[in-house]
């Protein structure tokens, strides 16, 4: 069974070791669902998950995702990326787009699991803490929606999820050390 098979809505599942050298090799795992959307026009949605600091700055720490029309002409799909405002402002306006295993294509309705291993890439650097997982998303001639998720990186292992309102679906939390 496919992740776009089942039948709950999506799940977002992060984890964590112990100590700051064990949080480099842990791993997240993000499940998110894109709700089927009762429109007359339904595009795909632009998508943007990324890492914030738990406190109030909300600062942004690293860049996990970010889905948007890649095959448009002249690189124009990345114009609508500033939809996604609140990621925009934290940063993604600085990002030279593509960026190799962040950027992808947008995905249909149906529940997407992405996986990140704390020993490579955007998280091998991240230090032991508290900090949020922010999944935004916006659609043409739709909606906008922004989730956030907290969780620990370099503790023990937890769960936790968020569920959205009309552009997202749950979001849950499973660590693997």
């Amino acid at each position: 069974m496919t992740a776009r098979t089942k039948p709950w809505l999506g799940a977002v599942a992060l984890a964590w070791a112990t100590g700051p050298a064990a949080a480099a090799a842990a791993s997240l795992t993000l499940q998110l669902t894109l709700p089927d959307v009762a429109a007359a026009s339904y595009y795909r949605p632009y998508l943007a998950a990324w890492v914030e600091k738990a406190d109030d700055s909300k600062a942004a720490v690293t860049t996990l995702a970010v889905w948007y029309d890649t095959r448009l002409r002249d690189n124009q799909g990345r114009g609508w990326l500033r939809n996604l405002r609140t990621w925009w402002r934290a940063g993604g306006e600085q990002l030279a787009l593509p960026v190799d295993g962040v950027t992808g294509a947008t995905r249909p309705v149906g529940t997407h699991a992405l996986h990140f291993a704390g020993a490579t890439g955007a998280l091998a650097t991240l230090p032991a803490g508290r900090y949020q997982l922010a999944v935004e998303v916006a659609r043409e001639q739709g909606g906008r929606e922004l989730l956030r998720v907290p969780f620990e990186w370099g503790g023990a292992a937890n769960a936790a999820q968020a569920k959205g309102e009309k552009e997202l679906g749950q979001v849950t939390v499973n660590v693997e050390p």
